[in-house]
């Protein structure tokens, strides 16, 4: 992985961020330039992927803390709210994403291997994410969590057509 370079996320890459979320639309939630911006000011760990100047992958996660719990009720995210009513101690990967042409290249194992680093260093128990079954299920990430060593914790359905898998892996 020599070519890539992995570096937080900053001013300079959330557009790029920003197009690659769009284009991973509906494996990761729509969001606006503004609201992607506004999580990554508010976020506790973000890493983006570049590969000749173009953002390949990134990842955005949250710790369980009362700034994070205030940020998150404010914006109103579901997700986080229940995953935080179950687990706690936690690092909450809100989204991530790698370019279709760069998937199978062990880029989004990559990402987690820092995030798992990340989480030893700061004493943090667990991993969270949630992953859509409705609209539809997204096998691709159920079975990379599953590489992971995730576990379903519980599944949420917020309507008839949104339903998401609640899930954790122990860092200990």
């Amino acid at each position: 992985m020599k070519d890539f370079i992995f570096e937080p996320i900053s001013k300079n890459t959330i557009k790029r961020c920003h197009e690659l979320n769009e284009k991973n639309v509906p494996n990761v939630g729509s969001r606006s330039l503004e609201g992607l911006t506004n999580s990554l000011e508010n976020s506790d760990y973000s890493e983006c992927i570049l590969f000749e100047d173009q953002v390949v992958g990134f990842v955005i996660c949250f710790l369980d803390s009362e700034k994070t719990k205030s940020y998150m009720e404010q914006i109103d995210h579901k997700n986080f709210r229940e995953i935080s009513k179950r687990v706690s101690n936690f690092l909450y990967i809100d989204r991530i994403a790698v370019d279709s042409d760069y998937r199978n290249t062990k880029l989004g194992s990559q990402l987690y291997s820092n995030i798992i680093n990340f989480s030893k260093n700061n004493s943090i128990i667990s991993l969270t994410a949630e992953i859509n079954i409705l609209p539809s299920v997204n096998v691709p990430s159920f079975e990379f969590h599953k590489k992971f060593n995730f576990k379903e914790i519980d599944t949420v359905a917020y309507s008839e057509d949104y339903e998401v898998s609640l899930q954790k892996k122990e860092i200990i």
